[in-house]
Order: C-alpha cells, then structure tokens, then sequence
C-alpha cells in the first residue's frame, strides 16, 4: 500500500490513473487549438483588439529601433512650409513659377531622381503653368507628378487636367496614395494601390533606371533620426534655395546624385498620422507631412528592407500565438500547485516579452505578436486551469474509489477525512499474514507472450483480490505473482486470525481451479503461509515516499511458511499461532476450517522450531485422525509410528499420495525418531 506525502492516492491509482490523464493531454489541446482560433479571428477582425496589436506593433518597430548614424545622404526633402506661401499672393495652388525656379536648379544641381508631391489638379496662371510645363520638360531626366484617383476625392474634372498636364510635359506619373489602416494610420505602403500607376517612391526609381525588383507592398520601416537628434532626411524649405545670397555654386554638392521629393509640409495639409506617433521625442512631427512618408518608404526600397512583422493574419503570427496558448493551456492544466503555475505563466509571459523586445531592438524583427501572444497565454491559462479544477475532482473520486479495491471503506474514509493518517511512524498490534506464490512461474513467463501473461496474471490476481477483500483483509503489495494481504492492520480485528485462516482455504481452491483451467499455459500450484504475531503497522519509508505495511519478525514468519510447503509438498501451512488464535473466536458459523498437524518446523531465521499445521482439501477426516494417530506415535514409539504411517501409505489406504505421509514416512526409514523438520 504506497503512498506519497505530496498524494498517497497516486500510487494507489496505477494504470486508472493513466486513464485519466489522456482526457487532460486532449483537454489541454483542446483549449489551445479553440484559444488560438479565437486570438487569431480576434486580433484579425475587431477592430479595438486590431488597434491595440498596431500600436504594441509601433512600439516595438519604432521605439525599439536603433538610432541611425547620420542623415540618409541619398534623400533630400524640399518642402513648402508656411513660410514659403507668405511670400506668394495666394496660398493655393502653390505659386507655379516659383516650383518652376526650384525644379531649374536641383536640375542643374544634377540630382539623380525628382518628384513633385503636388497635385496639379487645375489651372492657375497661365504663364506660370506654361513655366512649370517648360521646367519639367527641360530637367535632365523623367520628373514624377503626384497622381490621385477618385478614391482619393479627386473630380473627373481634376483628372482630366491633371493628366493633360502630365502628358504636356512629359513627365511620369506616380501614386501619391497612401494606404491607411482602419484605425487612420499609415504603417503600410502599396506601390501598386492605384492599379498600374506605381507609388511616387517606386516611380522615381523607374524614372532614374535603377535596376533591381523592388519591394511591391509591405510595412513601412521608418527610419529613426540620427544619434545627434537630426531628421532621418535632408530637408530644406523651399524658398531657401531661391534666396539670391545662396551661393548656387553649393547646389551640386548639397543634392547632386540624390533623389529630391518637393512637397508640402503645412500645419493643416497633407498631414498623416503614422507609427512614428509613438515617439515622444517626435512630437514635431505629429501629423506627419505625406512628403516624408515618401521618403522613408523610398529609403525602405533602397536598402531592400523588409520588415518581417509576424502578425496573426499570416502563418508566422498564427503558428507563435498558437505555441502560446499550447503553452499556456499546459501550466494551466499542469497538476503542479496553484502558486507555482501562476509564476510560471508570469514567468512565461515575461520571457516572451524579453524575446519580443531582444528581436525588435538587436535584430530588427522579427516582430512577435504582442497582445495575441499574451492574451493567448492568458486566457488558455485560465481555462486550462479550470479544466485542471475539474479533472482533479474526477481524479479524487477515482482515487478513492481505487482505493476502495485494497483497503477497508472505513480507511478510505479516514484518508479522505484526515491527512494525519499519512504521517509516517507506526504502532505494534497483533495482526495475521498470508503470503502466496505461484510455483514455476518464472519458466512460465518466458514461454507465454507478455500479452497473454498479462491477462492471464490480471485474472489471476482480481480472483485473489475479491477473497481477500470478501474476508476483511487488505492487499499489502503485489510481488511478481505472489501476493501479501494484511489481516487486522488498517483497524483492530479480534477475529483477525480467523478471517485469514478462511480467506486462505478459499484462495486455495480459487487457485487450484485457475490452475486446472489455465493448465496449457503450464499454470503451477499457489503456495500459500498463514500466520499471526505481534508486528509493528504504519506508513514505513521517506518522506516523500512510503508503504502503509506491516514490519517485524511475524512477517518473515508468514513469507517463510509459504517457502516451506515447497520441502512439505503441500500448498498451505499455517502457523500454530495463526491457528490458536483462529479457535479462540470461531463459532457455529464461522468454525476454523479442518487442520492437520504438519510437525516442528525450522523456519530460515528462526533459532527454535516452529509448529506447522496444514490445509488439504482432499485429505478426509478418515485421513486426518489415521495421519493425527500415526503422527502422535513417532515422540514415543518410532517403530510403532512408522508401521502406521506405512499402512497409510498402502495401496488403496488413505493416505496414498498424501504428501505428509510420505514426508513423515521417508524420515522415519532414514533413522529419524521426532516430528522435527529440518
């Protein structure tokens, strides 16, 4: 009967336990795959879940991002502020002649890509629009012109001049689109938004013959400013370069073999919330200029960044905010205390932050799914918890219903009742053994297949089992294919003697006809050793692990009496002691079953012998008072003794085939004159 001080009843379980335990592995599985599905569809379509991933998302892109060493010396940005339009007569559209001058100069300057951000959706002056169209056309190289649609709010009208006007001056068109999340902030560029129109960053690399594929379509990877806290770009306004005390000779070195965006950069136009929002030390660019935002993706293009943001809509995402719910699900179903798995999944949590955080700041990504991770870890932590709840209350009540097979009810009631009882120590109390063993079962097992002998031990021991159980007794172990029951150990029997002397005689005949009926399999005898004695009982071993058994020298009795029907021939000796105790409580209807003397017998251990008596089904009571007589002669006449025990043994007397009569009768040719049994 083992136990552990953490869960006696797990040793008791055994193999039902395992049964159990299936149902929990499934179970667990079963909250990740339902968790995971529900974080991906969640953090994929709500919109307050979506929102809150993009901005962790930001976070980690931007904040997490390393400072650039200096400016990108291939991008300069010319921008229209406010200071620029207080010099012209009106604010809009932006003073043509003056785009015109700008446009001569970076020309001049040998600049290697051009762009104008701005829209030319009307007319204005005509000679100021015949001097844009004439400076466009004049340029060293393609200039790209923003183009807009009508999903961008553009009039048929604005259309159709803005492409008359492109085609006059022979520039090229480029999207000036940008693509917006659902929550208004652009983290994404598509260079092919606007269907064949290419976005302004990939059209000025077309116009300037850069070879190579370019990115089509991906997550913006802003750049951050430099370690001096300058802007990622060159930018410069565009009145500025017009200023006649400008030295224009200073051109060519500012802007030559770089690419130039011109665009607005005004309080209230063309203004952009971005990921970049998320930088307190950017709050002057809240509202970010679409000029810019150009920028950053035509450096993103340049250096063939991707940014590999494993977000839950695509398999990396799904396949990391699975393994998290898995893991969660695990420590929440894990049978370990309730303390240990919450520093677990805190544990779990923090290092998968620490993770997500050491990718995005050392390796620039990829960009694990924050809240779906963690709230994947959560939330299948929490039902596999409650699930662990549940299947504990299943497992207590198979436990003591396992229990239930080897000991009393009263003592499943007491373990249930009282943990105390699995404290270790024990107490002396006069109890009974029985000790049984299958004779030839080693040869036995090495001829069958290990399945039939599984079966074949199984059935074997649930026999057993229900005798001992049926007679008040409790199984202390299993040995192999020998069994050990207690009598009077787990509560005080007086009749405990009694009990064990008939549960013995009806396990002798249940084995006697398993053998006969399993005899093909070349099932041996069961040999079975009754006794009784003073033993101490309690929960023996470690404090982490322990047998509730018997200890003591009456126990090496009991195993020793088995041993001995080998020598004896017999298959059941019982103990004078066991038998002595046995008559003090028998009654009308429940008598001691039919015993015969054996003799003194020298047990292995024991300094002194040992009286055995012995339980024959087939020896009759003729038998037993002709055996009793003959045996009572060897003390005092040995000759006398021998001749009745030869008379025994004649040709159709009862005692033929008695193995004790023949036992007795070969001691008595070999000279020996007492009952004694070496």
């Amino acid at each position: 009967m083992s136990a552990t001080s953490g869960d006696a009843a797990a040793a008791a379980s055994g193999g039902g336990l395992r049964a159990l335990l299936a149902p929990r592995r499934l179970a667990g599985l079963g909250i990740a795959l339902v968790v995971a599905v529900v974080c991906v569809l969640g953090f994929a379509n709500v919109q307050v879940f979506k929102s809150l991933e993009s901005g962790l998302n930001d976070r980690l892109r931007v904040l997490f991002s390393p400072f650039t060493e200096k400016q990108d010396p291939r991008i300069s940005v010319i921008t229209i502020t406010e200071e620029t339009l207080a010099l012209f007569p009106y604010r809009s559209p932006v003073d043509r002649a003056h785009l015109a001058e700008v446009i001569d100069l970076l020309g001049a300057a040998g600049v290697k890509g051009f762009a104008l951000d701005i829209l030319i959706d009307q007319p204005t002056e005509p000679a100021k629009d015949a001097r844009l169209i004439e400076a466009i056309r004049n340029f060293p190289g393609k200039v790209v012109l923003a183009y807009a649609d009508e999903r961008a709010g553009m009039l048929p009208r604005q259309m159709e001049y803005m492409n008359a006007f492109r085609a006059q001056a022979g520039a090229i068109p480029g999207s000036a689109v940008l693509d917006y999340d659902p929550d208004g902030v652009v983290r994404r560029f598509d260079n092919y938004m606007t269907g064949e129109i290419l976005g302004m960053s990939a059209a000025m690399l077309e116009s300037a013959g850069v070879e190579g594929e370019f990115q089509k379509r991906g997550i913006v990877d802003w750049r951050r400013e430099t370690v001096d806290h300058a802007e990622a770009f060159q930018k410069i306004q565009s009145h500025v370069l017009l200023n006649p005390a400008l030295p224009r000779a200073m051109f060519p070195a500012w802007f030559g073999g770089r690419f130039v965006f011109i665009g607005a950069d005004l309080p209230q136009t063309d203004r952009h919330a971005t990921s970049l929002l998320v930088d307190p030390g950017l709050t002057e660019f809240k509202g970010y200029a679409g000029v810019l935002v150009h920028a950053h993706v035509l450096s993103q293009l340049l250096d063939g960044r991707v940014v590999r943001n494993w977000s839950v809509d695509q398999r990396s995402g799904m396949a990391v905010t699975g393994a998290m719910a898995l893991l969660g699900a695990l420590i929440g179903i894990s049978s370990i205390g309730l303390h240990w798995r919450g520093l677990a999944v805190l544990g779990a949590a923090a290092g998968y932050l620490g993770l997500a955080l050491t990718l995005a700041g050392l390796w620039s990504g990829p960009y694990l799914p924050i809240g779906p991770g963690l709230a994947a870890l959560a939330l299948s932590f929490g039902l596999g918890g409650a699930a662990e709840a549940f299947f504990s209350v299943q497992e207590k009540a198979f436990i003591r219903q396992a229990f239930s097979h080897y000991l009393e009810p009263a003592m499943v009631d007491r373990l249930a009742r009282d943990r105390s009882s699995l404290r270790l120590g024990g107490e002396r109390r006069e109890i009974s053994f029985i000790f049984t063993d299958v004779a030839g079962f080693t040869d036995m097992s090495e001829k069958l297949e290990p399945e039939v002998l599984a079966a074949l031990l199984n059935e074997y021991f649930d026999g057993m089992s229900d005798i001992i159980g049926a007679h008040g007794g409790s199984i202390d172990k299993f040995i192999g294919d020998a069994v050990v029951a207690l009598f009077g150990a787990l509560t005080p029997e007086r009749d405990h003697a009694l009990n064990a002397l008939r549960c013995a005689v009806e396990m002798d005949a249940f084995a006697e006809r398993f053998r006969e009926a399993h005899a093909h399999h070349g099932m041996g005898v069961t040999r079975i050793g009754v006794h009784s004695g003073a033993a101490s009982v309690g929960n023996f071993g470690g404090r982490k692990r322990f047998d509730y058994t018997a200890m003591g020298d009456a126990m090496n009795t009991a195993a020793r009496l088995e041993s001995i029907n080998k020598t004896l021939g017999t298959r059941v000796t019982v103990s004078e002691a066991a038998r002595a105790a046995a008559e003090g409580f028998a009654v009308a209807d429940k008598p001691v079953p039919p015993l015969r003397p054996v003799g003194r017998v020298m047990l292995k251990g024991k300094a002194e012998p040992v009286q055995v008596w012995n339980h024959d089904p087939a020896a009759g009571e003729a038998l037993r008072e002709a055996y009793g007589r003959a045996l009572a002669l060897i003390a005092g006449d040995p000759v006398a003794a021998r001749a009745a025990f030869e008379a025994l043994a004649a040709e159709g007397a009862p005692g033929q085939g008695d193995p004790l009569t023949a036992l007795h009768l070969a001691r008595l040719r070999a000279g020996r004159d007492d009952d004694r049994i070496a």
